[in-house]
């Protein structure tokens, strides 16, 4: 990244206020606009100018040739086409933008600039230009109208020092190794230069250590002028947006316009710096691996999390985890029976039941009959189980251990079933539809204790327990939740752990998912961070108890996260997502503790559940329903 003390980019700053700062400890990111996008070869477009435009590209580049007494747009002459003239592809929108948009042509104050490179000979080429853009002059003279769109020549244009000469509304796209006289610079809007002048480069990798450094004395240079830079010739890719931005590069082309909106419309959603840092454990290991009966199971679901958002949590904490302390690795498949990739409800059952469902299910398999979920089949031995989440209770992952509904939406029907399950104890949002009149009933009738608030909450409390806590309390980090999970996970261990037969648990960091549906990296890597921390706590109870196996895995991967670039020792990352949607890629499995050592190797979903049924020392059932019949709950 670039240093913060860098003279060059102190300039460009001044240059383009549009530029919003974030600075970390030791580094500081520029977060590009749309006004700094260059559409390249426009007209090579499917929908020239109005593609570049509905995105906002601040620059616009068309290509043109005198033939004939008109101006025709192609990249070459053999692509002329008696259609494709600058009127008619580029003038005649322009007017109509500026008359979608109340005299701007923008919504906003976002600029536009008109980028001409003028391919056959200058003077004649210019003089066309100049007629041709007299009925449309309002639109691209700054004197009648401040939002006019900037006309900017490169090509065949005339020398520096016969500018004056024409139209005050044409500006120029400058070249670094001329020389121009105070006059002319006023007439320069940049200055640009081909990339291969530097490199070869072709945006994988990284740039050579000598080729970057005469580039950024390039760029330093025309800063110094009180220019901006850009390159043409530069691969167009992701990758290369970025190392174009991190070296102060001011316009960023493309042959791509969608991908790079993708990379500037939300830039401070595709980056995370500054995250809090915290401790990391580190355990014993003194039970790891052995085969002694487990007491106590903690199964703690990342819901969402793939390998990406794990390692986005080790850079975002310097270079640590809590769950990379743990020895015992395997990897899931996740894949529902409907579908290639599953979500939550399909996931949550088969680590709650053994059973692969369709999506949406919720403990039921596929054929939409119920089946017993891992508190139902741990009661008869007196094992007691619990719940915590960071979202409401009746959530598709937390209700896959206790619920049975074909729709995870059924939000009544699952806090009706909630009431009456076999859970000793239920931590997570939905207080406000818990206060229904008919709930209340049914609480009354189960002598269940309830609490809204974690303070009062008295972890000494005999029989069940559900604590329904308000919306806000469990909403995300980034809007101020706090250390709830970790408090809530003392306090559950606390109750939990007073059963004599011991107890199984099951911990959800549920938000990290929603940072995947957003699209949004700094937002899942505070929920890693925090999701974490819970599990630096359940290692901790594990080496104290020396009887509890931990688990911590995921039912999905949401969002197709890569990690572009990042710096461990700072804590900063860069990423993009291929969808905001839930994938097909596997998850990890990690494990801690006795029987930690089942859970390795390359398996369903489904083969979680039977483990832990095995860390318990019981026989996993051979069909998700018992012998005597399908299953049905109360």
């Amino acid at each position: 990244m670039p240093n913060q003390n860098n003279p060059a980019k102190v300039k460009k700053l001044l240059l383009i206020p549009a530029c919003i700062m974030a600075a970390n400890l030791n580094a500081q990111t520029t977060f590009y606009t749309m006004s700094q996008a260059h559409s390249h070869n426009d007209y090579e477009r499917a929908a020239p100018f109005y593609a570049a435009a509905s995105l906002g590209f601040g620059y616009i580049e068309a290509d043109i040739h005198l033939q004939n007494g008109q101006l025709y747009v192609a990249h070459d002459s053999k692509d002329i086409s008696s259609n494709r003239t600058l009127e008619a592809l580029y003038l005649q929108p322009i007017a109509r933008q500026f008359e979608l948009n109340n005299g701007k042509p923008y919504p906003g104050n976002a600029p536009m600039r008109l980028l001409i490179d003028l391919k056959t000979a200058g003077g004649p080429t210019l003089a066309a230009l100049q007629k041709a853009i007299q009925p449309y002059r309002k639109y691209f003279d700054s004197r009648i109208n401040p939002h006019a769109v900037q006309i900017i020549l490169s090509g065949n244009v005339p020398p520096a020092g016969a500018w004056d000469q024409y139209d005050a509304l044409f500006y120029f796209d400058g070249r670094p190794d001329s020389t121009y006289s105070a006059e002319a610079l006023k007439r320069v809007a940049l200055i640009s230069t081909d990339m291969k002048r530097f490199t070869s480069w072709n945006g994988k990798g990284t740039l050579v250590p000598a080729e970057q450094k005469a580039i950024e004395k390039q760029i330093a240079a025309v800063h110094a002028m009180g220019k901006p830079f850009r390159f043409w010739g530069a691969a167009s890719s992701k990758s290369t947006y970025y190392k174009l931005m991190d070296l102060g590069v001011d316009v960023i082309g493309t042959d791509h316009p969608v991908e790079l909106y993708e990379v500037l419309q939300n830039p401070q959603k595709l980056s995370s710096a500054n995250a809090p840092a915290h401790a990391v454990y580190t355990p014993t290991y003194a039970s790891d691996a052995t085969q002694a009966r487990s007491k106590n199971v903690i199964l703690m679901i990342g819901d969402g999390t793939g390998l990406a958002q794990l390692y986005a949590g080790y850079t975002a904490n310097r270079g640590d985890l809590n769950i990379f302390r743990m020895r015992q690795l395997g990897l899931s498949k996740t894949q529902s029976t409907d579908n290639y990739h599953t979500d939550s409800a399909a996931g949550g059952t088969a680590l709650a039941t053994g059973s692969k469902t369709n999506n949406r299910e919720i403990g039921m398999d596929n054929t939409y009959v119920a089946i017993p979920s891992l508190p139902e089949l741990l009661a008869p031995a007196g094992i007691q189980s619990g719940v915590l989440v960071t979202e409401e209770i009746t959530g598709a992952t937390p209700a896959s251990f206790y619920g049975h509904t074909a729709d995870r939406d059924s939000a009544n029907i699952l806090m009706r079933q909630l009431i009456r399950s076999k859970l000793q104890l239920a931590v997570g949002g939905g207080r406000e539809a818990l206060q229904h009149p008919a709930l209340q009933q049914e609480l009354a009738r189960a002598g269940v204790t309830v609490t809204d608030q974690l303070d009062q909450w008295n972890p000494l409390t005999q029989g069940r327990t559900l604590v329904i806590l308000p919306g806000s309390v469990v909403n995300s980090m980034v809007e101020g939740r706090g250390d709830y999970l970790k408090k809530a996970l003392q306090k559950t261990l606390q109750q939990l752990s007073r059963s004599e037969k011991g107890f199984f648990l099951m911990v959800e960091g549920s938000r990290i998912d929603h940072g995947g549906h957003y699209n949004n990296l700094d937002y899942l890597v505070r929920e890693m961070l925090d999701f974490d921390v819970a599990v630096g706590e359940a290692l901790q109870f594990a080496d104290q108890q020396k009887e509890t196996t931990v688990i911590v895995t995921a039912d999905h991967e949401t969002g197709g996260l890569s990690l572009m670039d990042g710096d461990i020792r700072q804590g900063w990352l860069r990423g993009n997502f291929a969808t905001n949607d839930h994938t097909g890629i596997p998850v990890m499995v990690f494990a801690y503790g006795p029987n930690s050592g089942l859970f390795r190797g390359v398996y369903e979903n489904t083969e979680v559940f039977r483990r832990i049924m095995m860390c318990f020392g019981l026989t996993p059932p051979s069909t998700a329903a018992p012998a005597g019949g399908p299953y049905n709950p109360r």
